[in-house]
């Protein structure tokens, strides 16, 4: 008997164990609603499938209304532990006999899990063009429809309840996890490969600054939530995970100005790369996802080279803001030398090229000393590689100039003392 109880116990743990660690998103959802009496009722049945790197979950979307029937892929990311972000393009496995086309977008903005049920947060889209467009195209027979679903589509209340919780498998999560056509795009960019363990992140507004709010998730992680896209400088160093990371990039709402224009760039492994929710196929979507796999044991060339160089010191200082702009040009004539900045051994900037234009670059210095160290790239077309440095911070400047070559540095050690 003893040795049954022991059982049942053990039987029992595994049993709530793996009730625990039940994906609360994965499943069927469904809703049916009635706009009039007398008229069919609108059927929406959301099949979710098992997220991956416990972020992204591919999902069927199953809309059914009077002789309308459509069926579509959609990818659904991890906002937090109660929200779903949802994919700017639902893109159809079937709709008959007409397609609702660019008013599925109307469903952009995230799934709020309640208990039992997921209900539509929508990110709004007035007029834009949108409204109209394709309501008269097609059999006039359908106009009554097409009415009724648009207004589903835009404004009526959408709630799913649970019915389930069995994952949605079907070939197709592979083709929105991994998708091989280049013309489909569900807001997921292609792996970027990284052998450095850190990445430069910033953040900026691509137009006019109006109260455009982002999110930002390293790994499920939140780096920056609900953040307003403004002239501060968002500009942060991470250290990846061995392995898949996943940066999600989100649009918290369209601002005073829609769409949200912000845009993410990232200094990745000596490459930059941007998510902009200004590029056409991002404008007015909830979200924007880089996967970027760390291979660690790989030595960043670069760097190797660069650290094993002589280091010339070209001056000292003390400052009082922790916020200063570096500004590089070239003094001489342009041809082609490329520098890399790095504050603290940490890469601000690769590969930066170093024209007549003057650049800026916005610096944050922790508090006591901090080292700015600028090592050629290469030689240009007339050896050294040369350039002019100002240094702003408050109302004053520090001026440089730097010569640097592939056996030298240069090296400029900043103290920042907080009032």
């Amino acid at each position: 008997m003893r040795k049954l109880i022991i059982v049942c116990t053990w039987l029992t743990g595994i049993f709530f164990n793996a009730t625990a660690q039940q994906n609360p998103f994965t499943g069927t959802w469904k809703m049916s609603s009635k706009r009039w009496p007398g008229i069919p009722a609108t059927t929406m049945e959301l099949e979710i499938g098992e997220p991956e790197n416990g972020v992204l979950f591919p999902a069927k979307l199953n809309i059914r209304y009077s002789v309308f029937s459509g069926s579509y892929k959609v990818l659904l990311v991890k906002k937090n532990n109660g929200q779903l972000g949802i994919g700017r393009n639902k893109i159809a496995f079937s709709e008959t006999p007409f397609k609702p086309g660019i008013w599925l977008m109307y469903l952009n903005g995230t799934l709020d899990l309640q208990g039992k049920h997921l209900s539509l947060n929508r990110m709004w889209i007035d007029n834009f063009g949108i409204w109209m467009k394709g309501l008269y195209d097609d059999d006039e027979i359908y106009v009554s429809t097409k009415v009724t679903l648009r207004e589903l589509l835009y404004r009526d209340s959408i709630t799913l309840q649970k019915v389930n919780n069995i994952p949605w498998k079907d070939t197709a999560t592979q083709e929105i996890l991994h998708p091989e056509n280049r013309d489909v795009f569900y807001g997921l960019y292609d792996k970027i490969i990284s052998h450095e363990p850190q990445v430069l992140l910033q953040i900026n507004d691509q137009e006019t600054l109006d109260k455009d709010t982002v999110t930002l998730l390293h790994n499920g992680k939140p780096l920056l939530a609900k953040a307003e896209v403004n002239e501060d400088n968002r500009r942060q160093h991470i250290m990846l995970d061995s392995g898949m990371n996943i940066l999600a990039f989100f649009a918290d709402n369209y601002g005073r100005l829609p769409p949200n224009t912000g845009r993410l760039y990232m200094g990745i492994d000596q490459r930059e790369y941007a998510l902009d929710f200004t590029y056409r196929a991002n404008a007015f979507a909830t979200f924007m996802v880089a996967q970027v796999e760390y291979r660690p044991g790989k030595k960043d060339t670069i760097t190797a080279i660069a650290t094993s160089r002589k280091t010339e010191p070209l001056g000292a200082f003390e400052v009082k803001e922790k916020n200063l702009t570096l500004e590089l040009w070239d003094g001489q004539v342009e041809d082609g030398d490329s520098v890399t900045l790095r504050l603290n051994g940490i890469p601000i900037h690769k590969g930066f090229a170093v024209k007549k234009k003057m650049s800026q670059v916005p610096v944050e210095l922790k508090p006591g000393e901090n080292i700015l160290l600028f090592s050629a790239d290469n030689l240009g077309s007339i050896p050294p590689n040369t350039a002019e440095l100002r240094i702003r911070y408050g109302g004053q400047t520090k001026s440089f100039g730097l010569n640097t070559d592939m056996k030298r540095n240069n090296e400029i050690r900043i103290t920042y003392v907080p009032l």
